[in-house]
């Protein structure tokens, strides 16, 4: 083989790796655009708390929502995403997370305890759309 026909060999190995990832491209944008390169899961629907009492927290308001996304830690220490000003909130009193398209609401085994809709809740437990939590004087509707 003389060095032309290499030549010619190697222009078209290139051309043909360009058109590959062009197409590959144009395919990825493709599936973008028709909503088929993510998995519509429980992110595209919206969660919240809603607050009904905001007992001694002056950082919340009767009737303000806090969206839930991803994982929601409650408790008295300043590094909660939700922090309360309550003396019957334990530190790291519970967290909100989702678990496939549900969100699980789990005590993180507090002093004073978690109340789901009046009942002390023991460990986990999956929300429903109105489901009330109370965390000592704080209490939420889940929406």
């Amino acid at each position: 083989m003389d060095f032309s026909s290499l030549s010619m060999i190697f222009k078209l190995v290139i051309i043909a790796i360009i058109y590959i990832i062009i197409f590959t491209a144009l395919r990825i944008m493709y599936n973008d655009m028709k909503g088929g390169g993510r998995a519509r899961t429980s992110q595209s629907r919206t969660y919240g708390l809603e607050i009904l009492n905001p007992g001694s927290s002056e950082n919340l308001r009767k009737g303000a929502v806090i969206p839930v996304k991803g994982i929601i830690t409650i408790g008295r220490k300043a590094d909660n995403m939700l922090v309360l000003e309550d003396p019957y909130a334990s530190s790291y009193h519970a967290k909100l997370f989702f678990k496939g398209d549900e969100i699980v609401l789990e005590d993180l085994e507090s002093t004073n305890g978690t109340m789901l809709n009046g009942e002390k809740l023991s460990g986990k437990a999956f929300l429903a759309s109105g489901d009330e939590i109370s965390i000592g004087s704080v209490s939420f509707r889940f929406i």
